[in-house]
């Protein structure tokens, strides 16, 4: 468990400081894949080195499995990061050392028998899928295979939890979902806790069980993934989402149907075993309407199928609201797009 009580981050002071985290309160359940995203200097670098002391909080407490870190020795919080392994943006590997020499790096400082580093390196490399390049130099590797020989190195002393800095922004898409799909079942096989800091929402939609938004220093707004994803209540929070999903319909085509008669666009969104029902076709016959999709999209979100429809319904004024009350009755949400753009 990762535990943020009241954390202060501030560099500098008097008229120059500058104050990057602002009474940060999170908690991070253990085996969680918990992710922070904001945009470019909203504080997400800070904080996830907060975690790990690589800068020390100016105010609060930062807690590994309610042990205060802030409390520690320098000694004792050497000993602690064993216990949390970090993946960088830009890798961070040694160019002059073999990939074998780069995972080993942390068994090596901590001076264990070269048997034991062997077997341990030789796992872990067979783990991420790159047993077949030990003697390799970084240099030789892709961006995607010099990631993973990150995250061996990070799983290198057995950590129980795994901090992601921007672990895929400098991969392609491709990559992205492979490394993704290790991380998925690092924390499945190993239990292991892992908090992500992204500016990508679909890192965040695919892998992720919570996210917190983080936006000047101040979380906005947390939550599970399926609730933040499908109902945002912060501005932020709208804007990332509206960057994966790209539903929002030209302004030529809603100036459009705001001057027809008889003609509105409703958002509709349905979750769970709803997404495969029917719901248009009997709504169109029920309540002698046409309907017509301008948009349309079925997700899954932890697991749960959620889709997202814009549509036009024509006809009389009193029969669409008879037909979305219809709707709202089955739980499903019905959002006015013209006069409450969402």
């Amino acid at each position: 468990m990762i535990q943020f009580e009241s954390v202060t981050k501030t560099y500098g002071s008097g008229e120059d400081a500058v104050h990057a985290l602002s009474g940060i309160d999170l908690t991070v359940e253990t085996g969680e894949i918990f992710g922070v995203i904001g945009f470019s200097g909203a504080g997400k670098s800070s904080l996830i080195r907060c975690v790990n002391l690589l800068e020390r909080p100016t105010e609060g407490r930062i807690l590994i499995h309610q042990k205060d870190l802030t409390t520690l020795s320098k000694k004792q919080i050497r000993e602690t990061r064993k216990d949390i392994g970090m993946i960088f943006q830009h890798f961070n590997l040694l160019n002059s050392k073999t990939v074998f020499h780069n995972v080993a790096m942390p068994l090596l400082l901590s001076n264990l028998k070269r048997s034991v580093v062997t077997k341990r390196v030789t796992d872990l490399l067979a783990f991420v899928g790159l047993e077949d390049k030990a003697e390799q130099y970084p240099d030789q590797l892709s961006g995607g295979q010099k990631q993973r020989v990150g995250i061996a190195r990070a799983l290198a002393t057995n950590p129980s939890v795994l901090l992601c800095d921007e672990a895929t922004s400098a991969l392609d898409p491709e990559t992205t979902q492979s490394i993704l799909e290790l991380l998925r079942r690092i924390n499945q096989e190993y239990n292991i806790t892992i908090l992500i800091i992204t500016h990508e929402m679909t890192v965040i939609r695919e892998i992720c069980d919570k996210v917190a938004v983080l936006e000047n220093g101040v979380v906005q707004e947390q939550g599970s993934v399926f609730d933040v994803f499908t109902n945002p209540q912060h501005a932020t929070s709208k804007k990332f989402v509206k960057s994966i999903m790209n539903d929002q319909l030209p302004e030529s085509i809603l100036n459009e149907i705001k001057e027809k008669e008889h003609h509105q666009i409703y958002r509709i969104q349905y979750t769970g075993s709803s997404t495969g029902q029917p719901l248009l076709s009997r709504i169109s016959r029920e309540f002698d309407l046409d309907l017509n999709v301008l948009y349309g999209n079925i997700t899954e979100l932890q697991g749960i199928p959620y889709g997202n429809l814009i549509v036009e319904f024509i006809g009389d004024r009193a029969q669409i609201q008879q037909a979305l009350l219809s709707i709202q009755q089955q739980n499903i949400a019905v959002k006015d797009v013209i006069n409450h753009a969402s």
